[in-house]
């Protein structure tokens, strides 16, 4: 007998690994019966990422990413809008009203008063873009940790996430604010002449709308991505389709002033901090999408650059 093989049992055993005595060509080989047997896979199939849609994946897996968050993180998300409805009504104004102040300031300290004007407007621009930044960084602060480790993240694990970024997130907002809050301002009606008002409203709202695309992109950029600006927010842009942000951002832009003239004040606050979630909530899942028409990108790989600690 050969010592390679011996029977026991009725069964034919053969000495070492079946793969070096296996071949499927030769009919008297002790291991062709085998050749057939389908190979199980070495890794079982992951879960589909509930807020990175697939690349190609198109409006289906971003509505998809969507409705994670706002399903999942309901109860973080109206504590973030509670926080942000402070300054959206108490703090922030009209950039036009400090316009109208100025003969008033130009009377203060034999004139001097004027040179108030330009801090207004800074303080203006930075307490405006307040609500924006709590929303951004509160709806990114939540939704990572709840797609990567599949529950909601406390106060202080959000907070630390994202307290150290908050700053330059601040900064970026408040310089796009200039552009899109300072020129309705500066163009208006009254100038330009009532027959202009209808088209001047439309093409001052487009202007908000795509300020707000981008600077929703370019949010979660600073955010989650350590040392990046502009030409990444830029990139990742042209990576995905930017129609469902643009969509969240002119609502943003426009229903507030709606509800403003229909219901007053109160009621413009709560639609524009519901607009601003929402258009967080999009902003995160378009930078989601193009991370992964970049490539493999997860919810947890994201939620490890979110929570790199920031160095000099």
């Amino acid at each position: 007998m050969d010592l390679g093989e011996h029977v026991v049992g009725g069964m034919r055993m053969v000495e070492g690994p079946v793969v070096d005595r296996a071949d499927p060509f030769d009919p008297e080989s002790p291991t062709t019966d085998l050749a057939d047997l389908a190979v199980p896979e070495l890794t079982p199939d992951r879960p589909a990422d509930p807020l990175v849609p697939p690349a190609g994946a198109g409006l289906a897996g971003w509505l998809g990413g969507v409705r994670f968050v706002l399903r999942r993180c309901g109860v973080p998300l109206v504590l973030i809008g509670a926080v942000a409805a402070v300054p959206m009504h108490f703090f922030t104004g009209r950039v036009d009203d400090t316009v109208i102040a100025a003969p008033a300031l130009s009377d203060l300290a034999g004139g001097f008063g004027l040179l108030l004007l330009p801090l207004m407007w800074l303080a203006y621009f930075a307490v405006s873009a307040l609500p924006l930044v709590v929303c951004l960084a509160g709806v990114v602060g939540v939704a990572l940790p709840a797609a990567a480790g599949g529950r909601l993240p406390g106060v202080r694990w959000v907070w630390g996430l994202v307290a150290y970024r908050l700053r330059p997130l601040w900064l970026w907002f408040a310089a796009f604010g200039v552009a899109s809050q300072a020129l309705p301002a500066l163009l208006t009606a009254d100038r330009l002449g009532a027959g202009v008002e209808v088209p001047l409203a439309v093409a001052l709202s487009v202007l908000s709308a795509a300020v707000l695309t981008f600077t929703g992109v370019l949010g979660c950029v600073v955010l989650i991505e350590r040392g990046r600006g502009l030409r990444r927010a830029m990139h990742l842009c042209g990576r995905v389709r930017l129609g469902p942000l643009a969509v969240a951002a002119l609502l943003l832009a426009v229903l507030p002033q709606i509800a403003d003239q229909v219901a007053g004040d109160v009621a413009a606050t709560l639609t524009a901090v519901a607009a601003a979630l929402v258009w967080a909530v999009a902003a995160l899942v378009s930078y989601c999408s193009a991370r992964s028409a970049e490539g493999h990108t997860t919810s947890p790989s994201l939620l490890r650059e979110l929570a790199t600690p920031e160095t000099d």
